[in-house]
This record gives structure tokens, C-alpha cells and sequence, in this order.
């Protein structure tokens, strides 16, 4: 009789967290069926729509990057050094480099000065690069908070944003991953 309830109790157990389980797999369906099958938007991305802020960063030749060069579709890419998403983004960027203008902001480390110019050469091949330092007030016009960040902007607006060259499948000009 004890081995009979014994194993009335664990099978019970086992359909009591199968249960659960089902529970939340159908919440988690509805949620993704909510947002339209595509994952929750990173909220540490600018959104589409951000107008850039007036601003002004020196690029490697010593010319001024302002916010009237987006004049036209234009790629804004963000790296620091030492950031490992950042060298492979940078990488699949060099391997596949975007039709549109590119601008490469790269906030530098003082202690890893060969690190920073190997980064600064790099994404060097991509465009224009401006060498910033923390808390640069380019990070705040374009409202970047985390590296990497890649940007498409159009006459001074963002209209994509993402970590990954497969976040702009969708806009139209921007980076495509090319298989």
C-alpha cells in the first residue's frame, strides 16, 4: 500500500510540473504572438525616430563630424576597445562593408593604446572614424548607451538601430549580412 501511494504522490508531482510547464509555454506563445513573432526591442538602442542632437567629434584627419554630414543615408557605428561584441560586429562589417557612408566612433582606451589604434584601423576601412573618450557628448546626441551600437541614419534621424548586422534585414541602405 505504501509503494502505491508513493507513486500516486510522484506522478502526481510529475503532472503537476508538466503542468506548469505547459502554463508557461503558451503565456510565452502569446507574448511573442502579441509583438508579432519578433523579440522585445532592446531599450538601450536609440529608437527609430531619434532626431541626433547637435554635436561635434574630430575624426582621425583632424575635419569636424557634425550632425549636418548625415545629410544622407549614412551608417554610424559605435566601438570601444577592449568590448568583444565590438570586434566581432567591426569584423562582419570589414568582411561585408556597407554600400552607404560609414562613421565609426570608437571611444579609446588610455591604458591599451596599441588596442585602440588596431580598433581605429580597422573599422578605418569602413569611413571616416572619430577617437572619442568616455562620456563623450556624441554619445549623448545620438543617445547611445552601450557598446556596440549600430545606427542608419537618414538626414539626421535614426532609422534603424541594432548590435548585429542582421537587426537591418529591414531598412532600406543599411548593413546587410551577406551569406
Amino acid at each position: 500500500m505504501i509503494l502505491l501511494t508513493t507513486a500516486v504522490v510522484l506522478l502526481a508531482v510529475v503532472v503537476a510540473v508538466h503542468l506548469l510547464f505547459t502554463f508557461a509555454l503558451v503565456s510565452r506563445i502569446r507574448e511573442l504572438q502579441q509583438h508579432g513573432g519578433a523579440p522585445a526591442r532592446n531599450p538601450h538602442l536609440p529608437k527609430p525616430g531619434t532626431v541626433v542632437r547637435p554635436f561635434s567629434v574630430t575624426d582621425t584627419d583632424g575635419a569636424a563630424i557634425t550632425e549636418a554630414d548625415l545629410d544622407g543615408p549614412v551608417h554610424v557605428g559605435f566601438f570601444q576597445v577592449g568590448c568583444g561584441p565590438c570586434r566581432m560586429l567591426s569584423d562582419a562589417l570589414v568582411s561585408a562593408p556597407p554600400a552607404a557612408r560609414f562613421v565609426s566612433i570608437v571611444q579609446g582606451d588610455p591604458q591599451e593604446p596599441d588596442a585602440t589604434a588596431r580598433l581605429v584601423a580597422k573599422v578605418g576601412a569602413l569611413g571616416r572614424v572619430a577617437l572619442i573618450d568616455v562620456d563623450d557628448p556624441v554619445l549623448t546626441a545620438f543617445e547611445v548607451v552601450a557598446f556596440p551600437t549600430l545606427l542608419h541614419t537618414h538626414g539626421g534621424v535614426v532609422t534603424a538601430s541594432g548590435t548585429r548586422l542582421d537587426d537591418f534585414a529591414d531598412a532600406a541602405g543599411a548593413p546587410v549580412k551577406v551569406a
